[in-house]
Order: C-alpha cells, then structure tokens, then sequence
C-alpha cells in the first residue's frame, strides 16, 4: 500500500504543543526525512549481477537482479526486473547506469524512461571503445512521477550483432531512484 508524505500541521498563536501534536507533526517529518526502512524517503537502488544480451541496434531495458536497498518494495527480483514502481508519488532523482562488454564497432547509448516512453533529456552516447576494453554511459533526471509510474534504464548498441551488458563489476547496469519532493 503506497505510503503518504507527512504533513507538518499549522497551530494558532497559544495553542499547547502536546505530545501527540509533536509526534503526529514533528516527529513524523523528521523520520521522514532522517528515518530508515519504510521511514524514511523512498528510495531504490538495483543493479545487474548477470550479463545481458543486447540485440543490435534496439533499444533494451535492462534488467536488474540484486537491490542494495529498497525502501518501498517498488523493485522485484522475479518479475519485471528492469522496472521501479512509484509507490509515493512526488519528484525523483533518477540516476541509471549501463556497462557494455569490450567491442570496437558501432555506438552504445543509455536513457532513462517513465511508464515505456523516454525522458527527453537523458539520452547519452558514446563511439565503441577498442576491442580491448568496455564501455560504461550514466546518465540522470529529476523526474516528476505518480504512484504506479514505473521508471527503467535502456541501453542501445550498434555493434551489427548482439552485445552483453557488463555484470557484477563497477560498471554493471544500474538504477537509483530517490524521493526529493511531493
């Protein structure tokens, strides 16, 4: 069940501050922003612990089987696992990752995407690096979302045959995904 962001309630002037007051108004916001599990902000973090095949030149959401945390149970490991799902509506800093085994031909790009569609601004890419080395691309957004939005990393490469992703290093595929705002 999705979680409401906390509400600091207005008082007149000599109204009592009691101790249900502070916790329903003070207290509330302060393990909002400071508290942990389900406490505190939303948060996500996920990455790739296996590799992936990438067709040639189609745009892929990558898939992301372990999570460093995952405050809201947005992310699952089983089912559709290259998504997050909002489960507090407000504003996100999004951040995904994508690391492509070593290939000397062609291009490789990232973007993040809301509910299948991209988000303009977040298209990166790069020439392939040599034969002998990987590539890694980041790219970010603050993202306004509702509840039940869901939001992924794609890669694209263009090497003219399949291409795997990175996996389990520094530069595996990722997604991040914080709550800043309602």
């Amino acid at each position: 069940m999705p979680r409401t962001v906390p509400v600091i309630a207005s008082q007149s002037p000599g109204n009592f501050l009691t101790g249900a007051l502070w916790n329903a108004s003070v207290k509330a916001m302060g393990d909002w922003a400071l508290g942990s599990g389900t406490n505190g902000l939303p948060r996500f973090r996920g990455y790739a612990t296996s590799a992936q095949a990438l067709s040639d030149n189609t745009w892929a959401s990558l898939n992301l089987d372990t999570e460093s945390y995952d405050s809201d149970n947005g992310h699952s490991t089983s089912t559709n696992t290259s998504r997050y799902v909002v489960q507090v509506a407000g504003t996100y800093l999004v951040v995904g990752s994508v690391g492509m085994a070593a290939n000397a031909t062609g291009n490789r790009s990232a973007r993040l995407t809301v509910n299948g569609s991209s988000i303009p601004g977040t298209f990166v890419k790069t020439l392939a690096p040599t034969a002998a080395h990987s590539a890694g691309l980041v790219t970010s957004m603050i993202v306004s979302c509702i509840v039940n939005d869901y939001i992924e990393v794609q890669a694209l490469q263009t090497s003219g045959a399949a291409l795997n992703t990175s996996a389990g290093g520094d530069v595996a595929p990722s997604l991040s995904c914080i709550w800043l705002t309602g």
